[in-house]
């Protein structure tokens, strides 16, 4: 019997999925779908990770038959040393395996998305470039079956009706030289874009790196042909020198219901949006109204401008009057709020939220949100 079919057979006989085996062991679920079929071959690091997640020993999870017929070189040399090491040896060997496996779990290693860039070098090519912190573009097929085409299958451009735009996408090999061109996919629109129309680019978590690192989730990049205007999942990193002003937080997410009549609305924003020099603009930038387009009589309340902390970055939106019980209300931000950096928020943000039951016991105060 193979490793593989061993792994499956010990799975089944304790009842667990792959997916449950996944969580238990610390490993991909998709890794574990090519352990059990034989694509791949386990280092020692995923054999402890393994029998940790079996709740079982070294010695058990490999078998009689594995200890005596290991399927490769690298599975031989591992598994005859750990047959001469008495059992002590093996929980120190296990303990100090378990301490490397923690120090490269911190998240230092994790696949990201690291720069977005785009060429304008000619007016009917335009190109979005995206660097990522490992290898994607030029994956070892001995390491990663097929991993190149499946990369390549991650990327998907839509307009924004969430119609799809053909795309080609480009290894970075193909372009250039040197460590980046393997960190580096190229994203070529089939049809030319239209300025000033916003665009999507959606990365699927799938995506994966020579050193078996996945993205963990999906990435998107909204954005027009001069300008990123939101990411998500939300990056700093790339805030400061690629993104737009974007809203990161907000007390009252949208579709939120139950909201009480006389609570406030706290903003934050990834830029300085209270400086001098906009200040005054940015205070026109917000409209409240309810459903019945009822416009709603607002303050947008600031920080002193000299204020040097995160404040600087948030605003807070107080209703003069408490709002009606059961009502929708719609809070728009709009598209010309500016940050000190000079940008543009680029697109109008909508919160919709609805008030709760009003509490006739109590009267409308403040909640402590107060910026200064």
């Amino acid at each position: 019997m193979n490793f593989g079919s061993r792994l499956k057979q010990l799975r089944e006989s304790r009842k667990l999925s792959t997916s449950k085996l996944s969580k238990q062991s610390n490993l991909s679920q998709s890794f574990i779908w090519r352990l059990e079929s034989g694509e791949k071959q386990p280092t020692l690091e995923t054999l402890r990770k393994l029998s940790q997640g079996l709740g079982m020993s070294l010695g058990e999870l490999l078998g009689q038959d594995l200890m005596s017929k290991p399927q490769s070189s690298k599975i031989n040399r591992i598994t005859n040393n750990i047959r001469r090491l008495p059992p002590e040896q093996v929980e120190a060997l296990d303990l100090f395996i378990a301490s490397l496996s923690n120090a490269s779990d911190s998240g230092k290693n994790s696949l990201a998305l690291k720069a977005i860039n785009f060429n304008h070098s000619e007016p009917d090519n335009f190109e979005i470039e995206l660097v990522f912190s490992a290898n994607v573009s030029a994956v070892m097929e001995h390491r990663i079956p097929d991993g190149m085409n499946r990369n390549m299958e991650c990327f998907h451009l839509f307009d924004e009706r969430m119609k799809e735009v053909p795309v080609e996408v480009i290894p970075g090999n193909k372009r250039m030289y040197g460590q980046k061109a393997g960190r580096t996919f190229i994203v070529r629109p089939l049809s030319r874009l239209v300025d000033g129309r916003a665009y999507k680019i959606v990365i699927s978590k799938l995506l994966q790196a020579n050193n078996y690192n996945y993205l963990k989730e999906d990435h998107t990049i909204l954005f027009s042909t001069e300008e990123i205007m939101d990411i998500t999942p939300f990056n700093q990193e790339l805030c400061s020198s690629y993104l737009s002003l974007a809203l990161i937080a907000t007390n009252i997410a949208s579709g939120a219901e139950n909201i009480p009549v006389d609570k406030d609305i706290k903003l934050t924003f990834s830029n300085n949006v209270i400086a001098p020099a906009v200040r005054e603009h940015n205070q026109q930038c917000f409209s409240l109204q309810s459903s019945k387009q009822q416009e709603v009589q607002i303050d947008v309340i600031m920080a002193e401008d000299n204020d040097n902390s995160e404040k600087q970055k948030e605003i807070i939106i107080h209703p003069r009057q408490a709002l009606q019980s059961n009502t929708v209300y719609i809070l728009t931000i709009s598209e010309s709020l500016q940050g000190s950096n000079q940008k543009q928020l680029g697109i109008d943000k909508i919160i919709t939220f609805t008030t709760g039951a009003a509490d006739s016991t109590t009267t409308r105060k403040q909640e402590g949100l107060s910026i200064a």
